[in-house]
């Protein structure tokens, strides 16, 4: 997967991504145009799929339990930033840029997160017996992380994206209050 996945990212950035056909990924990637729309779907997950993507949220439910799931979430961000090689780091950029940049992937890219929300708030929420403040919590996590990286890309990437989540889940742990007129 990420050989079409690298495939059309150079593609995308060389001619734009309205100007390339699912065709010409495959030819570029060596794997038949089926077999794109087998892995990725729609254009736009071409940029857009992680490997996150590819983990079960069921798991998520006991992770979710407890007593400062935000706690817990900065963890797993900190490890999984600091597991991170500059090859993947790249890659995480080029897609973030492409994401940003081209509003289609963007929206779908909103989508996906909307729905991958629901999925996790479907997996937790009956486990938390609060069924409403999981829903709300974890839509509220996922946002915080979509706003952390569009930051991070319209900031152009200077800074390290973990700074941007833990500020993000920061403003969600201590609440956002009263702001003061600029």
């Amino acid at each position: 997967m990420h050989r079409i996945q690298e495939a059309a990212l150079d593609l995308f950035e060389e001619q734009g991504f309205d100007a390339v056909a699912i065709e010409a990924v495959a030819a570029a990637a060596e794997v038949s145009p089926r077999t794109v729309y087998r892995y990725f779907g729609t254009k736009e997950m071409l940029v857009i799929w992680d490997e996150a993507d590819e983990f079960p949220v069921s798991p998520l439910a006991a992770e979710f339990a407890v007593a400062d799931p935000i706690g817990m979430l900065r963890g797993t961000f900190r490890a999984a930033f600091a597991a991170m090689d500059e090859a993947q780091l790249r890659l995480i950029r080029r897609r973030v840029a492409l994401i940003y940049r081209t509003p289609a992937i963007e929206a779908a890219y909103l989508l996906h997160s909307y729905e991958k929300s629901r999925a996790i708030a479907a997996a937790v929420g009956p486990a938390s017996g609060d069924a409403f403040g999981t829903e709300v919590f974890v839509h509220a996590f996922v946002g915080a992380v979509v706003g952390a990286m569009r930051h991070w890309c319209h900031s152009g990437f200077a800074t390290p994206p973990f700074t941007f989540v833990d500020q993000a889940l920061t403003l969600l742990e201590h609440g956002f209050g009263k702001r003061a007129a600029p």
